[in-house]
């Protein structure tokens, strides 16, 4: 290695690291900066919990009750007893809705056989959301992280009421006939039927005749509620083109890491008949909405949280904000207008489930774009290759340890032409070593143009007798990209991964630790974690032994003043260790299998099926018959004497 290579070679770490610090302070500062409380107002309810058969805590009471007096107003007294003072003060803010103001606070619960939804009568909205599928032995097929390390049998929870906000804002007229915004939030609506499948709530006015109605339905083995809002009874009251949906919600940590959640948790949205759109992860950005919507998603890691629109918002905002907390990943906002209904009654659906392509595909709203499989040719190859086949071997009941050898083996078989070829191509590049090296030589501290366009020439001119096409191996790599790139989005978005263990990794879906420690080590911990994953280092080993192999048959092309690829090549491995260390052990370990296969083909195939001997044999023969010059060689020679003659 030269002076200047080395030199080239530091430099690129040295930027590489700076850029990465100065990038993670500035995140860091950001987030510092940046508050936003999504709590909306609430009461603290006790006893909210009981205990299973097994001492699993899980919310079980079919109602629960408070009586309390919103903490807008002082008064105690109740609507009967108010002063005329006080009531006009009270319509001031609330106009004819105004007697809801103070009730009775209860808790409701619709529950089937996958979801269960808490529900509260101030604001009428959904407080919390679990899922509480079960698998054939009667546990709960989707829990935390921690609780399945701890063994605990609890349905996993995928917001809370403290942190999670759902209200209908709209206008009303006051005393004197000006509009008035009134939030649902603050007001009691009464109960006119509930059962284990619906709820029916009605937000009272001033007239026993004039109410607004929200309905909450649960169809059985659904992941979605219906929730409609009926105006039939207050078109002359309330202004229904002006109606607005406010939902957010901090998504609770489920996972193993809560930063690695955030690499994946983002707002996601589809205007009507067109593709998806998305907050960028990592980021803290807001979206203005213009147009109809069929649904926003708050997604995390493997589940989501979905408003279905039916094509019925056409303006408002999304936005999300990163959290630095080990309990929340990020919180998720939207505020969304809702246009006047056709029949004075809107139909929207909330959906609270995981991210399974055939379950979101079953909506028919492309909502299976949720899940990242990456863009473009990247989904493609995953869509028609990868997935086909990882759900071909999932009914084989193999672990998926095995599962995932199994598909980099079909994989690898699909391939193998192509890696086939690009070994021939290098084959033929080693033969030719010696003579492009005379060539080199021969113009060897030359710099003058004409030196370096002769060069070229003779260089092409031996390719064309030969018969060698030195972008015969280059091809085969470009089309072998998109299906290396495409699993690096496969595994990490597969929730069948998700808390199934192979060998020493506990979780698939997640690093598998060998080592960990507490102490942060400046520099160490943020670029590389407090933890030491196996599949990662031995992924990171199998590269580097594949890489020497590979580059010691490779004829070295690099010119003179550029850095030497082969060099180059052995830094991924090293920078693997730091990108995949907290990724997906089921991804560390397909490139592992990956690579060690490799390593069979490459050497099953110089051993058996690539003689050089022949190949050399072939490349005299090329020589000795004449070449047609193709057109567009003869362009080049063209285009290349008509520069010599310029100068």
């Amino acid at each position: 290695m030269d002076k200047n290579t080395l030199i080239g070679i530091l430099l690129i770490g040295v930027i590489f690291i700076a850029f990465m610090f100065v990038n993670q302070q500035e995140q860091e500062a950001i987030k510092q900066a940046q508050t936003i409380e999504t709590q909306p107002d609430s009461v603290s309810v006790n006893n909210e919990t009981g205990n299973d058969e097994k001492g699993s805590s899980f919310i079980q009471q079919p109602k629960e009750s408070l009586s309390v007096l919103n903490n807008d107003e002082d008064s105690t007294l109740s609507n009967n007893a108010l002063t005329e003072q006080e009531i006009a003060s009270r319509k001031q803010k609330f106009g004819c809705f105004y007697p809801s103001f103070e009730g009775e606070k209860e808790y409701f619960f619709l529950e089937n056989e996958k979801i269960r939804v808490k529900l509260s009568n101030l604001g009428a909205r959904i407080v919390e959301a679990s899922i509480v599928e079960k698998d054939a032995q009667g546990n709960f097929l989707y829990k935390t992280h921690s609780d399945f390390v701890e063994g605990v049998n609890n349905p996993i929870q995928l917001f809370e009421e403290k942190s999670s906000n759902q209200e209908l804002i709209f206008s009303v007229k006051d005393m004197y006939g000006d509009k008035i915004p009134v939030s649902s939030k603050k007001l009691f609506f009464d109960i006119v039927s509930s059962s284990d499948s619906s709820v029916v709530f009605k937000l009272k006015s001033d007239n026993p005749e004039e109410s607004i109605f929200l309905k909450y339905t649960l169809p059985s083995n659904s992941y979605h509620v219906n929730y409609s809002i009926d105006y039939s009874q207050v078109e002359q009251k309330v202004d229904l083109g002006r109606t607005k949906l406010n939902w957010s919600q901090k998504g609770l940590s489920t996972e193993k890491l809560a930063d690695d959640e955030r690499m994946t948790c983002s707002v996601m949205f589809r205007y009507a008949d067109e593709g998806r759109d998305y907050i960028s992860e990592r980021s803290d950005d807001l979206e203005n909405i213009d147009g109809k919507l069929d649904w926003v998603a708050f997604k995390y890691k493997f589940f989501s949280s979905i408003l279905l629109t039916d094509g019925g918002v056409y303006s408002g905002e999304v936005s999300q904000v990163q959290l630095e907390d080990e309990d929340y990943t990020i919180i998720y906002n939207s505020s969304l207008n809702i246009p006047y209904p056709e029949y004075t009654t809107t139909n929207l659906k909330f959906f609270f489930g995981p991210n399974k392509y055939e379950l979101l595909s079953s909506y028919d709203l492309a909502m299976d774009q949720i899940i990242n499989l990456g863009w473009g040719i990247f989904r493609w190859v995953n869509n028609l290759m990868i997935e086909p086949i990882f759900n071909l071997l999932k009914k084989t009941g193999f672990s998926f340890g095995i599962i995932i050898l199994l598909v980099t083996l079909f994989v690898k078989l699909i391939i193998l032409p192509l890696t086939y070829k690009n070994y021939k191509s290098s084959a033929k590049m080693r033969v030719l070593k010696p003579e492009i090296e005379k060539i080199n030589k021969k113009y060897e501290g030359k710099t003058e143009k004409d030196a370096m366009v002769k060069k070229q020439q003779e260089t092409m001119g031996l390719y064309r007798k030969t018969g060698v096409n030195p972008m015969s191996g280059c091809i085969p790599m470009i089309i072998q990209m998109p299906i290396l790139l495409a699993v690096f989005r496969f595994f990490p978005s597969s929730i069948d991964l998700r808390h199934k263990g192979f060998l020493w990794a506990e979780d698939l879906s997640s690093y598998d630790a060998i080592v960990s420690w507490a102490t942060e080590i400046p520099l160490l911990s943020s670029f590389y974690g407090n933890h030491v994953s196996l599949f990662t280092l031995l992924m990171a080993a199998s590269t580097m032994l594949y890489t020497m192999m590979n580059s010691s048959q490779m004829a070295n092309t690099s010119q003179p003043g550029m850095p030497n690829m082969k060099v180059i090549m052995y830094i991924f491995p090293v920078m693997m260790l730091f990108f995949f260390n907290t990724y997906s052990s089921g991804l560390s370990y397909y490139y592992l299998c990956g690579n060690l296969m490799n390593l069979a083909i490459m050497w099953a195939i110089k051993k058996y099926m690539i003689d050089e001997d022949k190949i050399r044999l072939q490349i005299e023969t090329n020589k000795k018959k004449p070449k047609k010059k193709s057109k567009f060689q003869q362009r080049m020679e063209e285009i290349t004497k008509q520069q010599q003659k310029r100068r």
